[in-house]
């Protein structure tokens, strides 16, 4: 099986060892973003990270686990799984933070593992930064969907050496809900700690059954007056100015929950401004699984596109209105990827109604 380590980036590069003078500037410039810096902060830090490249790349082992603690880690696991860290045997992916601290480390370790010939790869994600609560949830949701997709089939081993606390806690929860491989080291210690998959299997859309609907519609719509979702789960949903939306949980569960439901059945509209007709409903029933659940996942996207007022319509999407009517229809939509099949279907009292699957016309 293909394995992954993915390894958070943190800033130790850059501070550990840093001059005391330099030490202002770094905290000051934590959460800025290359765009967000001042003349006269963009030109010592450029200094500073080619000061911290070249001192990398001229280090001993010893050395380089001294400066990064991402290394720390990396360099540690052969101590564990006797194997080494940047062998073809892995693949190695950096989560980033939205800095120029973040972007700027990341690039560093990335071309020390190259030099190695290491396969590796940065993952950036934006707003992953901690200034803003709301954005930074957000930012966590994005970086675990991502995560998840890029996991499939993959044996994939977490290095939470380096990185932020904020983003770690989080990634390890994730870890074990996944079944993923954790190793980190603390500071001051050699040996690789190990938390082994769990041998667990969490039926979350069992856990989850009671909200799906609502948080389908929550999907949908993004955002609903809290009130209205006292019902539901604290951890599930993000609460501002007495507005919810899924919270980074909400998003990942909700996926894994949908991940299972959809193989089974054509589900329910999300949102009541969107119908099934009864010949729509016959035709998904003759589906198979795998049909079934990039279907269902369509239909949640025609969903927010008719909770959007057309807003939401991506390309994998593309609701557009036919010249003419076919057969009564007047819109047409992707029904899936890869294939030329469409949806057809039309308004009716202030309701998009699904009439029929076909073939593109």
């Amino acid at each position: 099986m293909p394995r992954t380590i993915v390894s958070t980036v943190g800033t130790s590069l850059l501070t550990n060892g840093a001059e005391p003078a330099q030490l202002p500037l770094l905290r000051r410039t934590a959460n800025a973003r290359i765009r967000d810096l001042k003349p006269d902060e963009r030109g010592p830090l450029e200094s500073l990270f080619g000061a911290r490249r070249q001192r990398l790349a001229q280090a001993t082992i010893d050395q380089a686990r001294r400066l990064s603690a991402e290394l720390n880690g990396l360099l540690a696991i052969p101590d564990v799984l006797e194997r080494d860290a940047f062998s073809s045997e892995f693949h190695h992916l950096l989560i980033a933070t939205d800095t120029a601290q973040g972007h700027a480390t990341a690039e560093i370790v990335r071309d020390w593992i190259a030099a190695r010939d290491g396969t590796v790869e940065i993952l950036r994600v934006p707003d992953l930064r901690t200034e803003a609560l709301a954005s930074f949830r957000a930012a966590l949701s994005d970086l675990a969907a991502q995560l998840v997709e890029r996991a499939a089939g993959q044996r994939v081993i977490l290095n939470l050496t380096g990185g932020f606390k904020s983003v770690n806690a989080y990634l390890q929860a994730l870890a074990m809900l996944q079944g993923w491989e954790t190793v980190f080291l603390f500071e001051s210690a050699r040996e690789l700690l190990r938390i082994p998959r769990l041998p667990v299997v969490w039926d979350v859309a069992r856990s989850l059954g009671p909200w799906v609907a609502v948080l389908r519609r929550l999907r949908a719509v993004e955002r609903l007056p809290a009130s209205e979702l006292a019902e539901v789960p604290e951890a599930l949903l993000f609460e501002l100015d007495g507005q919810a939306c899924l919270s980074e949980w909400g998003n990942t569960l909700l996926d894994q929950a949908t991940a299972v439901l959809y193989r089974k059945e054509l589900q329910p509209p999300a949102v009541a401004e969107l119908v099934y007709s009864d010949r729509f409903e016959r035709e998904a029933k003759k589906l198979g699984a795998e049909e079934l659940v990039r279907l269902n996942r369509q239909l949640d996207e025609l969903a927010r596109w008719v909770a959007t007022n057309g807003r939401h319509n991506p390309k994998s999407l593309d609701v557009k209105k036919l010249a003419k009517p076919v057969d009564g229809s007047t819109h047409e939509v992707d029904a899936w990827s890869g294939t030329g099949k469409r949806l057809f279907g039309r308004f009716e009292d202030g309701k998009f109604v699904v009439e029929r699957l076909g073939d593109h016309l």
